[in-house]
């Protein structure tokens, strides 16, 4: 054998054991998000009472295996429900009672939120630690108004937009059960 083939082949060799795995970087799935919110507004102002939330949609992960840490993108589809009213009028003040002026209020958004996404291994367990963080938009789709007793017409937001933060723990590499605030 000539010297030019024996490098090559040490080459190839090498190469072949310094090249990391192309399997599973690139993840797709599906994602689903209840919101568990409370809002408070003042008194003066209008009374929220079962406000619930779900997103559903498709995500995307992709990762570098040796730093495990990657982006994550999702496309979701938000529903928002809410039952709004006026708060007790003053005593000083003629305003129909508090039961009349109840309105179901529901909006529809589009969401994306694009995370950094770093997974923390933990050891022989089938089971990794996973933090995010990252900016995400909304935009409305279809919305209610809420024309509640004399209060003027209020309307939801067409956009929005913020900074998600979660955690999160990873089973097997197929199911991610994580909370979010944001």
């Amino acid at each position: 054998m000539s010297t030019k083939t024996i490098k090559k082949c040490v080459a190839i060799l090498l190469l072949a054991m310094l090249s990391m795995p192309a399997f599973s970087q690139l993840r797709f799935g599906v994602r689903a998000d209840v919101g568990l919110n409370n809002p408070t507004f003042s008194t003066e102002a209008l009374r929220v009472e079962n406000l619930n939330s779900f997103s559903v949609g498709g995500t995307m992960e992709l990762m570098i295996p040796v730093i495990n840490f990657g982006v994550e993108a999702s496309l979701l589809y938000n529903n928002s429900r809410m039952n709004v009213s006026l708060p007790p009028p003053p005593p000083d003040v003629a305003r129909p009672p508090v039961g009349e002026n109840n309105r179901e209020v529901s909006n529809h958004y589009l969401l994306l939120p694009v995370n950094a996404k770093k997974k923390f291994g933990l050891g022989i367990l089938p089971m990794q630690l996973f933090a995010t963080a990252g900016p995400y938009i909304g935009y409305l789709i279809s919305g209610d108004r809420a024309d509640v007793g004399t209060m003027e017409e209020m309307r939801a937001r067409d956009f929005k937009a913020g900074i998600g933060l979660g955690f999160g723990v990873e089973v097997l590499r197929r199911l991610q059960v994580g909370v979010d605030i944001g």
